[in-house]
């Protein structure tokens, strides 16, 4: 019996075979997402490894170079080594907490508003179909979908990319090509969106960036004020100090290398981490997202602001910014509902 293989070409190879010129609108728009989409993964992955060349080669020479040389007394530079090791640690965790915690709607094959690991968990009169009393013609049954009541919540609203109903607050990102609980906002540095289940990660991270960005930039300049003597200007940019250390200058070593690079990466942390954390601390403490004030989304709270703060971080929220919490004390809000808060979505539009 003879067999008769088709060869099916994908969408991309197919664009990717056409000249530019002979693509259609459609065509040039598809490709150029395609090609976006590409270069969003690979500055992702070079944002990852760039954080993590910083977070190890910063602590070391930290440890071994700078406090070392800028600090006689043994119980000082003692205490100013754990203050720089607990930085990072803090730095470290809640990045990768940040990276980690899926933020994306999940859909359930029941309803995508309710999450539960077993199908009997769902009560039933959750549901309702769209003709209650009949069915289709096929004999199938109806589909079924959760229907928001008018008892004074939130709406929800129907994303057309996902096909699946999602709560108030929760928007689509097309980097990540799913739906976001509690949208703030996609974070290039972090390569995932920010939204209900890692923003009190994010917060945090923001927070620790400015004291390691900032310290570290300050102790780094001193360090080379004292022990480092420059040829000229040029001798801080990081091509030319690497070209003078490979080539065998004299006052030239590696860590010196290093420390010349570090200058431009701590001072990057440093106004990145301010920008994020006074924009955070506006936003969670007027219980809105950088997504609705982008979109100029009117959002009225009538929570108090320790209320909103534990709407992110749980109860004893303070105590997130010493070591995550997320064991002990869980978010009040489940990210679907929202108690206190009212949103007007067509303030956009004029």
């Amino acid at each position: 019996m003879a067999t008769v293989r088709i060869n099916m070409s994908k969408p991309e190879e197919e664009l990717a075979d056409k000249p530019y010129r002979e693509l259609s609108f459609m065509e040039k728009v598809k490709s150029r997402r395609h090609k976006s989409s590409e270069s969003t993964k690979a500055f992702k992955q070079f944002c990852r490894i760039l954080f993590t060349f910083q977070s190890t080669t910063q602590l070391y020479v930290f440890l071994v170079y700078i406090l070392p040389g800028l600090f006689e007394d043994g119980w000082t530079r003692y205490w100013m080594k754990v203050l720089a090791v607990f930085l990072c640690l803090e730095w470290l965790i809640n990045y990768f907490c940040t990276v980690l915690y899926s933020t994306d709607f999940q859909k359930t094959r029941d309803s995508p508003t309710v999450h539960m690991k077993e199908r009997w968990e769902n009560p039933p009169e959750y549901f309702e179909s769209y003709a209650s009393e009949s069915t289709l013609s096929n004999g199938h049954a109806t589909e079924v979908m959760n229907i928001q009541h008018d008892n004074g919540e939130l709406p929800f609203t129907f994303c057309d990319k996902c096909k699946i109903y999602i709560p108030p607050r929760t928007h689509h990102c097309d980097i990540c090509k799913t739906c976001i609980l509690k949208r703030d906002h996609h974070c290039y540095f972090a390569g995932t969106c920010i939204g209900f289940r890692n923003q009190r990660y994010f917060y945090v991270w923001a927070f620790y960036s400015i004291w390691v960005g900032s310290l570290g930039f300050y102790f780094t300049v001193e360090y080379l004020k004292e022990f480092y003597s420059p040829y000229s200007w040029t001798d801080f940019i990081p091509v030319v100090a690497f070209y003078r250390w490979v080539s065998g200058t004299e006052n030239m070593s590696f860590h010196i290398v290093l420390l010349i690079l570090h200058l431009y990466l701590e001072l990057m942390c440093a106004i990145f981490g301010m920008i994020y954390f006074s924009g955070q601390t506006m936003f969670v403490a007027r219980n809105m997202t950088m997504f609705e004030f982008v979109k100029k989304i009117k959002v009225k709270s009538k929570n108090s602001l320790n209320q909103n703060y534990r709407s992110v971080f749980g109860d004893f929220w303070a105590l997130n910014f010493l070591f995550p919490m997320t064991i002990l004390f869980k978010q009040r809000e489940n990210g679907i509902t929202w108690d206190g808060l009212k949103i007007d979505y067509n303030s956009n539009h004029e």
